[in-house]
């Protein structure tokens, strides 16, 4: 009986600490474990949804979004070239008189692919974002497949399906989960009871992955998952998160959420994880 092909790649996800506008400051944290991660052998990084830019909405921060010939994006190209990785990182994107949520994927060799969001919750179109295709570029590191659901992309009726009828085999999931700044906790609070039983619950909803697990053995999709974290000063939020599931449904990474503010800090989680050829339902 034939054995199914399989191979391997080294992918990483990345969490910064996002400040909503410090476009500056974000990519510093960006170059900075990208360089980490192509120390230890990756060949592909995710950053969360609107790592660039924050996924904030006001006027101010729209009038901030980026544009992919623009000095950012440029920037991101260099970090990629310099590390010999794939980078792509989650941005508010300004395209002629339209505005989308987007992930860019720099590559080393200066091509750079852009993704729109295309199934856009009301907060996105409340602001004036218009939705992207339906359909997912596909995109492909060292003959792996590779595709990019940002965020409520994911709810895309039988987007698994069809992501593995497009030949993908590594789905990328940037995000920017999290609600209100009412969930967001400070350190001290955990002396009282009510607050950490509020936290313990909290916590609960960004640790567990058995969805995760199940999809992937489902369909021998691989999962590169990472979320976006800080607070945007306003009234969101985002407890982080990452993860990398593979085609086995081994959990080769895991970046828990966080609901206390002062715990957050950049981190990185990579491995190697085992791709074969996805399959439908």
């Amino acid at each position: 009986m034939p054995t199914e092909k399989t191979q391997t790649i080294h992918v990483a996800a990345g969490q910064i600490v996002c400040t909503p506008g410090d476009i500056a400051g974000n990519l510093a944290q960006v170059a900075d474990l990208s360089k980490t991660a192509a120390k230890a052998g990756a060949r592909l990084i995710l950053f969360g949804e609107g790592a660039l830019t924050g996924y904030l909405l006001t006027p101010e921060m729209l009038s901030l979004a980026l544009t992919a010939d623009g000095p950012a994006a440029r920037k991101l190209l260099a970090i990629a070239k310099r590390n010999d990785i794939v980078v792509v990182a989650g941005t508010l994107e300004r395209a002629g008189k339209k505005l989308h949520m987007s992930a860019f994927a720099a590559y080393p060799d200066g091509k750079l692919l852009v993704q729109r969001k295309h199934n856009l919750p009301p907060v996105d179109l409340n602001a004036g974002l218009t939705p992207g295709p339906e359909k997912r570029k596909v995109f492909a590191v060292d003959g792996v497949k590779f595709a990019i659901c940002i965020c409520a992309d994911s709810g895309i009726p039988d987007i698994v399906n069809k992501l593995v009828g497009w030949g993908v085999q590594v789905s990328l999931n940037p995000t920017a989960g999290g609600g209100g700044r009412k969930f967001m906790k400070h350190a001290e609070e955990l002396e009282d009871p009510a607050k950490l039983k509020s936290y313990l619950r909290d916590m609960k909803k960004v640790c567990f992955m058995g969805g995760a697990i199940e999809q992937c053995l489902k369909h021998h999709l691989c999962m590169v998952a990472c979320n976006l974290s800080g607070d945007d000063g306003v009234g969101n939020y985002h407890p982080g998160h990452g993860a990398i599931v593979d085609s086995g449904g081994k959990t080769v990474g895991l970046i828990p959420g966080e609901y206390v503010v002062e715990y957050l800090r950049p981190q990185l989680i990579h491995g190697e994880i085992v791709v074969r050829k996805a399959r439908k339902a």
